[in-house]
């Protein structure tokens, strides 16, 4: 019998030979376009090589290309030569040879801010505030800091001598330091905010984090009872993807999907917690602010999309796409980190921002993107947003820093004061008091560095000053600006004056830190953290907390 096909079958047949021929025109059409901006490029350089007024050496200029190709899609897809290998390793492992100190530009000289303990510089007796004024004699006077850390890092084992310049020494110290393997910690303070309620402080996820939080917590457990936790991950970059899947498997069962990964041209990859956790019934509060992301939105995200944790402070970063390493060259260490793929966390959400690259808009379509009207919701159907990034579920902004602060602090005024007191007071048994006879030797210091806070439009007026006597305005407007110059500054004065508390309490800080070390600057910091104390008070009110988590 002869079977007769419905018209509908023809529709349909008719519209997949469509469909492939529209497919096969874009894919002609692409290539050929392919091919055109291929024999532009060509075109180009040959041109350059044949004509340009100077000789040319080819591969700054293909770098040069490559760098400027790249530029057009996100941050994190870079070309990397044998110095950005260097820091990938030190960024997933924490590990690097060198000495071990923390340094930075302090008034135009590189200088130590803090040696890290147990390391060769702080063996040596390096302290913070001294001034590297060479390294192997050659000057540091000029170089950035970025250039300065490459010439102390080296091969474990090996010696270097720095030069340092010393407040209160009049003539230069050379001490000769023997690099090591220096470990950064993952895990910065850790201890109890309130009896009972545990604290650890995440600062990154290199392959030793879950191993750290781990210890982490069963030295808390040590001291006293457990009965409720919170993990910081504020100002935390992220790292590996494995290890914030172990840090999550820390708080919920086996088996629970933490991420997938998928992109336009890879399959979708799903990452599920392996292990029994640590904490499974402990309440947890994540910290976050706008310096967490990638790994850390990772964590933060999945725990609130499981209804596990209640996320406490300001939108996270928003960095949600995954890069893979490709081998440009089997004898050098030239290599392309690419992202391939976008994270999804269970609930569904892309963490990554649509606004990641510049003029990104014309060469990428982002056909990941999911309808703008799609809803999403965690595991007992609380709505979140699907924005780019993590919205906390307690939104605290963190305290401002005044302007009158901020000139204190980058002009190292702060720093450079602590530094000088602690090295006329070398010991104290009690955390140092910032009391009225100390803001005034700290007053007598900023006079005698001629220190004056600028009022913040100083650049402007100067401008204004150079540029109104040349066009022969009357003096009268010049006597306005200089009236207008005293009024800000005199505005600036009271400003200080208003500013006392956050002043003394910035300075503590600093003191606290130069005599008993970053630990315990972080304890004491923790003491007036709004988004710290408000975790602790949710976690002390059960009814909020189960209430912010649907769980009643």
């Amino acid at each position: 019998m002869r079977r007769i096909w419905p018209v509908w079958s023809f529709i349909l047949i008719f519209i997949l030979l469509l469909q492939n021929s529209v497919l096969a025109d874009q894919k002609d059409d692409y290539y050929a376009r392919l091919k055109t901006s291929w024999q532009y490029m060509q075109q180009v350089y040959e041109r350059l090589n044949q004509q340009y007024a100077e000789d040319i050496d080819p591969y700054p200029l293909i770098r040069a290309g490559i760098n400027g190709m790249l530029s057009k899609l996100d941050p994190y897809t870079v070309f990397l030569e044998e110095d950005g290998q260097r820091q990938l390793r030190i960024m997933t492992t924490g590990k690097y040879g060198g000495l071990g100190m923390e340094i930075g530009l302090r008034n135009k000289r590189i200088t130590v801010i803090s040696p890290i303990d147990d390391s060769p510089a702080k063996r040596s007796g390096i302290l913070a505030g001294d001034i590297i004024d060479k390294v192997d004699g050659i000057s540091t006077n000029g170089m950035n800091v970025n250039g300065v850390s490459k010439k102390l890092r080296g091969e474990i084992g090996s010696k270097v001598t720095l030069t340092i310049l010393r407040p209160g020494l009049n003539e230069p110290l050379d001490v000769v330091l023997t690099r090591a393997q220096i470990v950064l910690k993952d895990v910065g303070y850790s201890g109890f905010l309130h009896p009972g309620i545990g604290y650890i402080s995440l600062n990154s996820f290199t392959d030793k984090a879950v191993d750290e939080v781990k210890a982490a917590i069963l030295d808390l457990q040590k001291e006293q009872p457990l009965k409720s936790f919170i993990l910081d991950l504020r100002g935390n970059p992220g790292g590996l993807l494995e290890s914030a899947v172990k840090i999550v498997n820390l708080f919920v069962p086996k088996n629970e999907l933490v991420v997938s990964t998928k992109g336009f041209r890879e399959k979708e990859y799903k990452f599920y917690t392996t292990e029994d956790p640590l904490l499974p019934d402990v309440p947890l509060v994540v910290l976050v602010n706008a310096g967490s992301a990638s790994a850390s939105e990772i964590v933060s995200g999945a725990l609130q999309d499981l209804d596990r944790a209640v996320i406490v402070g300001e939108d996270t970063f928003g960095k949600g796409l995954v890069q893979k390493i490709f081998n440009l060259d089997r004898h050098k260490q030239i290599k392309l980190k690419m992202t391939t793929a976008k994270y999804y966390i269970p609930s569904g959400r892309c963490i990554q921002k649509k606004d990641y690259g510049q003029d990104n808009e014309v060469i990428i379509h982002d056909s990941l993107a999911a309808p703008e009207a799609e809803g999403f919701v965690t595991r007992n159907k609380r709505k979140v947003e699907d924005k780019g990034g993590v919205f906390p579920d307690v939104v605290v902004a963190a305290d401002s820093i005044s302007y009158v602060l901020m000139q204190l602090i980058r002009k190292s005024m702060i720093f450079d004061f602590a530094v000088q007191y602690h090295g006329s007071h070398p010991a104290w048994k009690e955390h140092p008091v910032i009391d009225d006879s100390l803001m005034h030797r700290f007053q007598d210091f900023l006079k005698r560095r001629d220190f004056q806070i600028p009022c913040a439009c100083q650049s402007d007026l100067d401008h204004l000053k150079k540029y109104i006597p040349k066009e022969k305005y009357p003096a009268e407007v010049s006597e306005l600006l200089n009236r207008l110059q005293s009024a800000l500054q005199q505005q600036v004065a009271k400003d200080y004056e208003r500013r006392q508390t956050q002043i003394r309490e910035f300075l503590h800080l600093e003191l606290v830190e130069k005599y008993f070390g970053r630990n315990e600057r972080d304890r004491v910091s923790l003491l007036k953290d709004k988004q710290a104390l408000r975790a602790v008070e949710v976690l002390q009110n059960r009814s909020e907390y189960n209430k912010i988590l649907a769980l009643n």
